[in-house]
Parts: C-alpha cells; structure tokens; sequence
C-alpha cells in the first residue's frame, strides 16, 4: 500500500504538468496540420454518409415505385382476366347455341329432303284408274305428313336467334325456280294467241245456233 502511494506520488506532477500544457499532453495532434486533416477526414466521412443516405433513398423509392406498379400490374390482370373470362363464357354460350340450332336446322333440312324424294316419287300423272284410290289415300297421307313437318319447322322459328331462314316463309319463284312478271304475261299472251282461233270459232258458232232457232 505504502508502495502505490510512493508512485502516485511520484507520478502526479509529471501528470499535472501533461494536463497544464496540452501540446505536451497530446503531442502534436492539435497542430493546424493535424486539424485539417482531421476535418478532411470528417468531410469525407459526411460525403460517405451523405453518398449512403442518397442511395438508400434512390433503393427506396424504387422499391416504392416497384411495388406500386406491381400493384397496378395486379389490378390490370385481375382486370383483363376477369374481363376475359367473362367473354370466353358468353363466347362458349353462343357457340353452344349456334351448334344447337345448326343441329336444329340440318335436322329440318334432312327432313325436308325426305319428303322431297317421296313426293318427287310419286308421279301422280303415270298414275292409272287401277288402284287410284288406295293410291290416292297414300298419296295425301304423305302430303300430310310433309305439310305438317313444314309447319312445323316454321312453328319453331322464334328458337332460332342465329338464322332467319325460317322467319319468312318462300313464295313461289322466290328460289328463282318461279316465273316472273313478264314471264307470266308473255306466257299468258301465248295461251292467248293459240286459243283465240277456237274462241272466235265458237263464238260464230254459238251465233249461228242462235240465228238458227229464231
């Protein structure tokens, strides 16, 4: 204990001396050499801290603006897909319908051709007095039958949204098959011009009966 004393003792002035003289205490770190470098050091140090916080924030707002846009990427797709969705089922739908009524159609239409080959087939003018009448009773049953399946397909017009071939029903010549106006007058006046000669000769006939009786 008496030989830590000693040294304190010992020790102390030289201590006080280093405090009272601060050149001595620090050597030459307080020189203006030592000063500018050291604000050299803190200026850099600053600019590096300064470099770090502007990169940080540059990191940060692309970050904010990554995740905003991947946001509005994500509403858009929802958007879109949502959207496309909807119109593959309505697409579907249609499609389904279409086919449906297709089917519909060539059912008629293959219906139809049968009837066309009975009654095609039929001749009814090489048809002789034997037999007429089982012929006949034949004939008008498959005549029923074609006109009921015909009225009946037109019956059925307001099922089909995707066609209107069964809106409006065909009028004679409207498949071109038909005459037309001046085909019918020209074909008049031809029956016209072959039967005068026997109108006017029973027309002097009939006056000359008349003449006769009186």
């Amino acid at each position: 204990m008496a030989v830590l004393r000693t040294e304190a003792t010992r020790i102390s002035p030289s201590y006080r001396q280093m405090e009272l003289n601060p050149q001595v205490a620090d050597g030459d770190m307080h020189t203006p050499e030592n000063v500018m470098k050291q604000a050299e050091q803190a200026r850099q140090q600053a600019e590096f801290y300064e470099a770090q916080r502007e990169q940080w924030e540059a990191q940060r707002r692309e970050l904010e603006q990554g995740n905003e846009q991947k946001q509005r990427f994500c509403y858009e797709m929802n958007r879109l897909g949502m959207n496309m969705h909807n119109t593959v089922r309505r697409i579907e739908q249609e499609l389904e319908s279409m086919e449906r009524e297709h089917r519909e159609l060539d059912s008629i239409c293959t219906c139809f051709k049968k009837h066309l080959q009975i009654l095609s087939a039929m001749q009814p003018q090489s048809w002789n007095t034997e037999g007429l009448r089982d012929r006949l009773r034949d004939a008008f049953t498959k005549l029923d039958r074609a006109e009921n399946d015909y009225e009946e397909a037109y019956a059925m017009k307001s099922r089909f949204r995707h066609s209107d071939v069964l809106r409006h029903r065909p009028r004679s010549g409207d498949d071109g098959t038909g005459l037309n106006k001046k085909e019918l007058m020209a074909t008049f006046t031809k029956g016209l011009v072959f039967h005068l000669p026997l109108f006017v000769l029973l027309l002097i006939t009939w006056l000359i009966s008349l003449w006769i009786t009186r």
